[in-house]
């Protein structure tokens, strides 16, 4: 099918500020090989207004595939970043020794907003959600991007929440959600509409979303996680197609009915287009030239793991040509299952590295291992980066301050030991 580029204009939502603070282009030329044209270091404060630079920070929530410790090495549980808890990539510079993320909504606060939510007489649920494999900071009824908190976060887990609080809908796999004051659910979208753009009904076996990305003018961009190809079907493709869970998935907004505060209401059904594949993720990864923890240029994508569009300077929105009208794909910023480290890369010019507080957030091959500093996390030994890829990822602007307890319960009643009065 034919693709056509146009510019995109500049961006004045909410979330403008930590795109448009991102870097042009420059080009650098490794020792051997072609060019390779990468983003410069952003701007950062200097495009934000002094009071948002003060109260609210511009940066990317993200999660990693196993437990990291952060470089930052926070107080007490602090230092830990567990699958299944966020933490905050700051964009303003100063790292001489790494990005200084953090802990931005640990499990317990996640706890705190399920409640007893698996009916087993406590809070505590070390393995809640098992991990979160998707984030969105989500948009205002007037299409501003909101500044999130971890109430105002949308996220995708791999195990299904319980259903003691919260009824249904329950928070699944496949979901995009929250949970609100009451402790009941609000979907952002459901696992049922994305099988429903896929063309599967309520009888198929559910699906598992691990990479999303939207924006209510341009649509739903998203990926599933599979250990084995799915039949599906697309849109404008006739029958069934296999699909794998390196592939990127669009629908376009003109196939989305948005209710208020532009959750998706509803979906066409079979209005899922293929805009990429995996083999074109592998080959923008090796157009990159960034390595993985143990130094080795990475040429396969593997699973599609986080996403998010980019707006910054160079990017461009591709008119990918279908059956009905034409389909936006923005350039995006993306993680793959082999890019370990904690590496990031992003779409444009066929695949580059992304550029972050420190320098690159994937380093190419020839400059050394990926060792976690450019997002924050420990490299534990002095022969291989962490272990982790980034499992999920959205940028957004927010205050970044956390506590979290070292004794994560009061102990009470006779199976808890000695009692505690309140």
């Amino acid at each position: 099918m034919g693709k056509q580029t146009v510019v995109l204009p500049q961006r004045t939502a909410i979330g403008a500020a930590h795109r448009d603070a991102m870097p042009a282009t420059a080009s650098l030329r490794p020792e051997h090989g072609p060019a390779m044209s990468f983003p410069l270091r952003p701007l950062l404060l200097a495009c934000l207004p002094l009071a948002t630079a003060i109260a609210q920070v511009p940066g990317a929530l993200l999660t990693f595939s196993q437990t990291e410790n952060t470089i930052s090495m926070g107080g007490g549980p602090l230092q830990v970043l567990r699958p299944n808890e966020i933490a905050f990539l700051p964009l303003p510079p100063g790292c001489p020794n790494g990005a200084r993320t953090e802990k931005w909504s640990p499990r317990t606060c996640f706890h705190a907003m399920a409640g007893d939510e698996n009916g087993n007489g406590q809070y505590w649920n070390p393995n809640l959600f098992g991990s979160i494999d998707a984030l969105s900071t989500g948009f205002t009824s007037n299409n501003q991007q909101i500044a999130p908190n971890p109430r105002a976060v949308y996220w995708s887990p791999s195990a299904a929440m319980g259903t003691n609080i919260s009824g249904q809908p329950q928070l699944r796999p496949g979901d995009i959600g929250r949970i609100l004051v009451d402790g009941t659910v609000e979907l952002l979208m459901s696992q049922d509409q994305f099988k429903a753009a896929l063309g599967l009904g309520p009888l198929d076996p559910p699906i598992d979303i691990d990479a999303f990305a939207y924006e209510p003018g341009l649509g739903v961009y998203f990926s599933i996680d599979s250990p084995a190809p799915v039949l599906a079907q697309l849109a404008c493709v006739p029958g069934w197609s296999v699909i794998q869970d390196g592939d990127l998935f669009a629908i376009p907004a003109y196939a989305i009915t948005f209710a208020l505060n532009q959750l998706v209401a509803g979906v066409w059904p079979i209005s899922a287009y293929r805009v990429k594949t995996e083999a074109d993720f592998g080959a923008m990864l090796a157009n990159s030239q960034i390595g993985d923890r143990n130094g080795v240029a990475i040429t396969s994508a593997g699973d599609l793991e986080s996403l998010d569009i980019y707006h910054g300077p160079g990017s461009q929105i591709t008119m990918f040509n279908s059956c009905i009208n034409p389909v936006p794909v923005p350039d995006f910023l993306f993680s793959t299952s082999t890019m370990t480290g904690g590496s990031l890369a992003c779409t444009i010019g066929g695949g580059q590295p992304a550029m972050g507080p420190c320098g690159f957030l994937g380093i190419p091959a020839q400059y050394g291992l990926q060792t976690g500093a450019a997002v924050g996390i420990q490299q534990q030994l002095a022969s291989v980066g962490p272990a982790s890829h980034v499992n999920a990822l959205a940028f957004g602007t927010t205050e970044r301050f956390v506590l979290e307890p070292v004794a994560h319960q009061l102990n009470y009643g006779l199976l808890g030991g000695p009692p505690t009065v309140v």
